[in-house]
């Protein structure tokens, strides 16, 4: 159920953007990330998946949908429950825990309008594993009042970042994956993999959150710090150049790692209303063309 959200509750905007790998454009395969959003101006709600791809997981671009809605549902259900940092993580992992469910059902449905014909070696073990060929991952997060949650099973990357532009991962590192395999909805107990984070947005005086595919950050070559420093640019750009300018450069900044790295690339941003206020106040100038990656490239290099 989703409540009247309190007065003088901080706005929150939402940014969305997702671009098709270059490998996946040569293979003639389709975009298999996906991302779902609602807001209402002062609570947010946001997904994103990325369906696995390899030949085995033959629906996952399905899966990935499923999930993303699946995931925005159940969380605008609990929205009216996230009133306190103590109770929040059970009411997270109850939500995750919906999700899944919601997902298998979802996935069900659609594999009996589409039924499995046993025609290959791939139909015929989906006829045994009915849900591995939409296996994908999901990252998810919600924001209501003063609190952000955060729940992921799979790769990919969420963090906050301060108003001071100091990033933080909101959920641990994942000891299943090891680089070439991932957690997955899929999987016979998805929830083992879960990993959640509730955040008092007051004290850790957050500006924004931003959840990404694999592909965004996997392309980089500077793969030890690229998140944090993504961060402080994001919180940069907010504040210098405004929200509205972000949005129109995100497909952009998705493009260069989607071509080098050739998997799909997908990012969701929920970020303060306020940050952008003062955006065109002694900003530098801009280069519509420049890309995130050089941005960051010319932050590295400043004195």
């Amino acid at each position: 159920m989703t409540l009247e959200p309190p007065s003088g509750a901080p706005s929150w905007v939402v940014l969305s953007g997702s671009t098709i790998g270059s490998v996946h454009v040569r293979d003639h395969l389709p975009l298999q990330d996906s991302i779902h959003t609602w807001t209402n101006g002062v609570q947010a709600v946001v997904a994103v998946a990325d369906g696995h791809g390899h030949r085995a997981h033959f629906r996952s671009d399905t899966g990935s949908a499923l999930a993303t809605v699946s995931a925005v549902e159940e969380l605008r259900r609990v929205l009216g429950d996230l009133t306190d940092p103590e109770t929040a993580a059970d009411v997270v992992a109850t939500a995750a825990a919906a999700i899944v469910d919601t997902w298998v059902a979802k996935v069900e449905h659609h594999i009996e309008a589409n039924p499995y014909d046993g025609s290959d070696d791939r139909q015929a073990a989906a006829l045994h594993d009915p849900l591995r060929p939409y296996g994908t991952t999901i990252l998810a997060a919600a924001v209501t009042g003063d609190l952000l949650v955060v729940l992921q099973i799979g790769d990919g990357d969420s963090v906050i970042v301060t108003d001071q532009g100091e990033a933080m991962r909101a959920v641990p590192d994942d000891p299943q994956l090891d680089g070439l395999h991932t957690s997955s909805l899929c999987e016979p107990d998805p929830l083992s993999a879960l990993r959640t984070a509730v955040i008092d947005t007051r004290v850790e005086d957050v500006a924004l959150a931003f959840l990404c595919t694999d592909g965004f950050g996997t392309s980089r070559v500077d793969a030890e710090g690229w998140w944090r420093q993504t961060g402080e640019q994001l919180v940069d750009f907010g504040r210098t150049r405004g929200l509205d300018w972000m949005r129109d450069q995100l497909p952009g900044w998705l493009e260069e790692p989607a071509q080098i790295g050739g998997d799909d690339t997908s990012m969701v941003i929920i970020v303060r209303g306020d940050l952008g206020a003062g955006a065109g106040s002694g900003e530098r100038p801009v280069d519509p063309h420049r890309t995130l990656t050089a941005e960051l490239a010319n932050t590295l290099e400043r004195p």
